[in-house]
C-alpha cells in the first residue's frame, strides 16, 4: 500500500525523514528496497524537495490481527491517523490470533475500507479506562508520535471521579512510580521508580466524591490511578488501588482530550471525547 506525504517547504529528503525521527539505518534500507518515491519516481537519498512535491512510501504490509464483528466510534481520521473512542472493558490487544481486543476492531475497519497496513499505536490505555486511543496508519507517523510521547510534546487530559474531596483544589503530583514488588499487576509510588507528573484540578464536588481533570506529561502505567490513590482520593470503581464499587463496577477514568502538532500538515490537532453515559449520570 502506498502512503503519500505532501511537501510544503524546500528541504533535503534526509531532513524529511529526520522530521519523523526515522533512524539512518532504516532510511538506508527504505532507499535500498526502493520503497521511497518522489513524484511517482524512485527517489534518491540526496534529492531536494520543494513545495508541491509528493514523497510516497510503499508499505509492503497487511492487516496483522484477526477481524472482530465490532464497530468503532471514530473521533478523527485522515491518511495517517485513526483516533477512536475506546469503550471501557476492552483491552488494546490480546495476541494476534484472538478477536476480543480493540486492535481486532480496528482490523475489521481496515479490512472494510481497503487499508492494507499493520495495526500500529504509540501508546495504550488501561482496560477499564475509556476514551481517546490513537492509531497510526503508517510507520513514519508512528515514529513521530512515539517521539512526541517520549518528549512530552503532546497534551493528554483525563476526567475521573475520585473518592472524597481533595484538600487542594488544584495542584501537581510529582511522585515516582515503579512496580509493586508484591503484585506484578500493580504499580506504586517508589523512590526508585520513574518520574511521573500529574497536574489536576477539581471540576465539581459532591457529597462524598469529586470530578477531577488530570493532565499528564508522563505516561507511566496506571499513573493517574496510582497518584490519586496515593494522595488519598482513589478513583471510583478502581478496586486495585483502594476504592470499592459503590458507584461503579468499572474504573471511572476517561481519556477526554489530546492535542498535538500534525506531522504532515503541521497544524494543531485537537480531539475531544465526551464522557460515557455511566460517568455523566454521576453529575
Amino acid at each position: 500500500m502506498i502512503i503519500n506525504y505532501p511537501i510544503y517547504k524546500e528541504e533535503r529528503i534526509e531532513e524529511f525523514f529526520q522530521h519523523f525521527h526515522i533512524g539512518k539505518s532504516k532510511i538506508y534500507k527504505m532507499f535500498l528496497d526502493k520503497q521511497v518515491l518522489l513524484n511517482n519516481h524512485n527517489a534518491k537519498s540526496g534529492d531536494l524537495l520543494k513545495n508541491g512535491d509528493t514523497v510516497s512510501i510503499i508499505y509492503d504490509e497487511e492487516i496483522d490481527y484477526s477481524l472482530s464483528d465490532n464497530k468503532i466510534e471514530i473521533l478523527y481520521e485522515d491518511d495517517y491517523f485513526l483516533i477512536v473512542n475506546k469503550r471501557s472493558g476492552i483491552i488494546i490487544h490480546n495476541g494476534k490470533e484472538n478477536n476480543d481486543s480493540l486492535c481486532n476492531d480496528i482490523a475489521k475497519y481496515y479490512y472494510d475500507n481497503g487499508i492494507s497496513l499493520n495495526i500500529k499505536f504509540p501508546n495504550r490505555i488501561d482496560k477499564d479506562t475509556s476514551g481517546i486511543m490513537i492509531f497510526c496508519k503508517d510507520s513514519l507517523t508512528l515514529s513521530y508520535m512515539s517521539n512526541l510521547m517520549e518528549s512530552h510534546d503532546i497534551v493528554k487530559e483525563y476526567l475521573c471521579y475520585v473518592s472524597g474531596k481533595l484538600k487542594n483544589k488544584k495542584g501537581n503530583i510529582n511522585y515516582r512510580i515503579g512496580m509493586d514488588r508484591h503484585n506484578s499487576n500493580k504499580m506504586r509510588v517508589s523512590s526508585t521508580g520513574k518520574d511521573a507528573h500529574t497536574a489536576y484540578r477539581v471540576i465539581r464536588e459532591y457529597d462524598d466524591y469529586s470530578l477531577v481533570k488530570c493532565k499528564i506529561t508522563t505516561g507511566r502505567t496506571h499513573q493517574i490511578r496510582v497518584h490519586m490513590s496515593y494522595i488519598g482520593n482513589p478513583i471510583l470503581g478502581d478496586t486495585l488501588y483502594g476504592n470499592n464499587i459503590k458507584y461503579s463496577n468499572t474504573t471511572l477514568l476517561h481519556a477526554y482530550r489530546v492535542e498535538f502538532i500534525h506531522p504532515v500538515y503541521n497544524e494543531k490537532i485537537e480531539v475531544v471525547c465526551d464522557m460515557p453515559l455511566y460517568m455523566k449520570e454521576l453529575e
